[in-house]
């Protein structure tokens, strides 16, 4: 039996180091994400353009994840229906963040931000193409027009985090 034990040990260590190892290349590729989305800070917002000298929501989401080779849909809805859905609290940094337009009751999602923060005391923060800004930006979801809108999450990067 002592063998045995004896002959797993490096086999468990090999297991916990390739967990490991997964874990922080996801962490890398999520840190690449968001310095490459924050690169576009100030491109010219234009809705239907999908950059890189403009953008709209959607067409900047999809050209900063297509640079990883991480293949999304072009449209704010049916990205809201994409990855692993998230609770606002569980959101991560990477993860994609959308908000909603229209009249009660029929109000959907019109627009998606990638999260650079994860959520932490009530808030996190996210980089998207703004119409009202006019360009790509940064804000915080404890904004009162962003907390207000607050559409749901989604967890797009292949790996658990």
């Amino acid at each position: 039996m002592l063998k045995r034990f004896i002959v797993l040990i490096p086999f468990f260590f090999t297991l916990f180091g390739s967990v490991q190892a997964q874990e922080d290349d996801c962490q890398r590729l999520t840190n690449r994400i968001v310095r490459y989305a924050k690169s576009f800070l100030g491109t010219p917002y234009e809705w239907g353009a999908d950059g890189p000298e403009q953008f709209d929501c959607s067409g900047f989401v999809h050209y900063v994840y297509a640079h990883f080779d991480i293949d999304i849909p072009r449209n704010s809805r049916l990205l809201s229906e994409s990855g692993v859905r998230r609770n606002c609290r569980d959101i991560r940094r990477g993860d994609l963040v959308f908000f909603l337009s229209g009249d009660l009751p029929e109000r959907d999602i019109s627009h998606v931000g990638i999260a650079i923060t994860d959520y932490e005391n009530g808030n996190f923060r996210f980089v998207h193409a703004s119409r009202g800004a006019g360009c790509v930006t940064i804000n915080e979801y404890n904004d009162d027009f962003y907390r207000k809108n607050y559409g749901g999450a989604r967890q797009v990067i292949p790996c658990s985090r």
